[in-house]
């Protein structure tokens, strides 16, 4: 393959753009910023997670003398607010056994507003208007049910006084308050056989202990949703000592106290991986050194301390995985570096090759393409080399969208029928349904899956617009799909219809919705757990008319808004030809 050249195009125009993006970076605390039409981006809406959220300490109140039953209840919900976080005042509000046995670190519940509280006898009712919750790690778990959003407090005298005999095990506090304190991160746990890191969200809190949550967050053990989907091999029954101190080197100190049975060096090394891979999150931590019952845990060739980018051979988006861009043009395979796109050599670059849609499997050696209007799949080499796999026809007789790779190889293939869309899993033994729920059977007309193929998200059409759901997969210890749970929303329908979406992180998901076809279209970033709290997310809107999106879980590249005749990078403004022949596709491989 040519090396193309990846240097943009700077004429005129494009330096007109880059001044509109740096006034853009200047004007970015204003929220939403309408920018010059001269170019793709009109108009772009960003939270960001480090601009003006600097959360003021919040000093909890103690219950007065005298307070009444609704005072309590109102001044319990106000001190659970204290920040940072403690919860010895809110505790005051309590009887002496109820303070003793609440445990508000098993859920979270994060609530839009309330209404007046209400008093009936011995009871105080308090009812959320719209609330989501988190489990005990963080982990989302969405919108909780009409019929669990009333909290009623049994309030009682002790000592004179009202105290609130039965808290909800869970701390409570309002979305506003926690937009601005929490932070949505990952903790790196493993597939089933080990040979992937898989990113699971969670939220923690903002501020100094962040390398200490983070820890405490990969002992807890993965998040309830993930159990079963993910394992890791940090020994269960430790605990981190009173902080995870960062000495001016940047060298993070890890004591894990507790019973341990004695680690090999080969689960050294995946701890170390997970470990690395969590801690890299905090920008100030740069190596770790960790001791298991003050022992230290041995390190890759005797070193001295572990650094946060080592395990790469891990790397959720695959380590193989290429950042090269697959286009298609006059139904031919190309592929190159943003600005050089070429032939492939392999026999799907070849004129008259008829393809549709397709996808490049994350190590860029092979291709699945959708071709005979739709109606078949077939996987062949992108390249010609003497050890070329022959193409194989893999799916035929239906009507196929464009195929979806994860880094262990396995190819998953969406079939939408007039009764209901099927999802097809090709592997070396074949090909065979799986049952997706919330996509089996509805109108799907868009998945993909993650590169550690353990969730999958599709785009599903409803009476109410396009909506995007999730679903996490099962792997079995043989590296066989098992099954998929049940489905979780991850953007609801608001009218429009999704044409396209594309990886942009390991837990983010790019989507495509025209506003006004072929004129304007809206670009939404958006978490792939459904978390919608706390979250930064992207939302731009486009002028010109796309064709799709390219985006990429693999960290450096950014997402690109695809035209037939350019492809532009959404962030940097850096404009790309598409060259003599219109594109019809552009996509990174997976």
């Amino acid at each position: 393959m040519t090396r193309p050249s990846t240097r943009p195009r700077t004429g005129p125009a494009a330096l007109a753009r880059q001044v509109t993006i740096a006034l853009f970076a200047a004007l970015l605390l204003g929220g939403c910023v309408t920018l010059p039409t001269e170019g793709p981006v009109v108009e772009r809406n960003v939270t960001e997670a480090e601009d003006a959220r600097q959360a003021s300490d919040i000093d909890a109140r103690p219950p007065a003398s005298g307070a009444s039953r609704t005072e309590v209840v109102t001044g319990f919900l106000d001190a659970m607010t204290a920040w940072p976080i403690q919860t010895s005042v809110a505790k005051k509000y309590l009887t002496t056994a109820a303070a003793a046995q609440w445990n508000p670190e098993q859920e979270t519940i994060v609530y839009s507003d309330t209404l007046p509280v209400r008093q009936l006898a011995g009871t105080v009712s308090v009812e959320l208007t719209a609330a989501d919750s988190l489990d005990a790690v963080g982990g989302w778990r969405g919108p909780m049910p009409a019929d669990q959003l009333t909290m009623e407090l049994r309030v009682t005298v002790e000592d004179g006084e009202y105290r609130i005999a039965d808290p909800l095990d869970a701390l409570v506090v309002p979305a506003t308050w926690f937009q601005q304190r929490y932070r949505q991160v990952s903790l790196y746990y493993f597939d089933p056989l080990a040979q992937i890191l898989v990113p699971e969200p969670v939220f923690v809190p903002e501020g100094d202990q962040l390398a200490t949550s983070l820890v405490s967050g990969l002992l807890a053990g993965p998040p309830p949703l993930a159990r079963g989907v993910v394992r890791s091999f940090l020994p269960s029954g430790l605990s981190v000592g009173l902080s995870v101190p960062v000495d001016k080197n940047g060298v993070a100190e890890i004591t894990l106290v507790g019973d341990a049975p004695k680690v090999t060096s080969e689960e050294a090394e995946l701890m170390l991986a997970q470990l690395a891979w969590t801690l890299r999150q905090d920008g100030d931590i740069t190596a770790l050194r960790v001791t298991v019952g003050g022992f230290d845990l041995p390190l890759p060739g005797g070193a001295s301390q572990y650094p946060v980018n080592a395990g790469k051979g891990f790397d959720p988006a695959g380590a193989d995985a290429t950042t090269l861009l697959f286009g298609l043009a006059r139904g031919r395979l190309e592929w190159g570096t943003a600005g050089n796109l070429v032939a492939a050599t392999g026999p799907f670059g070849d004129e008259g090759a008829g393809i549709e849609v397709f996808a490049a499997r994350p190590d860029a050696e092979q291709v699945a393409v959708v071709d005979r209007n739709g109606q078949r799949v077939r996987v062949g080499s992108v390249r010609e080399t003497a050890d070329a796999v022959p193409t194989r026809t893999v799916l035929s007789g239906g009507t196929y969208a464009r195929p979806t790779w994860d880094a262990s190889g396995r190819l998953w293939v969406l079939e939408r029928r007039r009764t209901g869309s099927v999802v097809w899993l090709v592997e070396d033994q074949g090909a065979r349904q799986v049952r997706v729920p919330g996509v089996t059977g509805e109108q799907a007309h868009q998945l993909i899956v993650s590169r550690d193929g353990t969730r999958l998200v599709a785009v599903v059409r409803t009476n109410r617009g396009d909506e995007v759901v999730g679903a996490r997969v099962v792997i079995n210890g043989r590296g066989g799909i098992a099954r998929t749970r049940a489905a979780y929303l991850v953007h609801g329908a608001s009218g429009g219809q999704i044409v396209d979406m594309a990886w942009t992180s390991p837990i983010r998901v790019g989507l495509l919705t025209p506003t006004a076809p072929g004129t304007l279209s809206e670009v939404d970033v958006v978490a792939a757990d459904g978390a919608t709290v706390g979250v930064d997310e992207l939302s731009t809107i486009v002028s010109g008319d796309l064709i799709g999106l390219a985006g990429t879980p693999s960290p450096g590249p950014s997402m690109l808004a695809v035209y037939a005749d350019r492809y532009v990078d959404i962030v940097q403004q850096d404009e790309y030809e598409a060259g003599d022949v219109p594109l019809t596709q552009l996509d990174y491989a997976g």
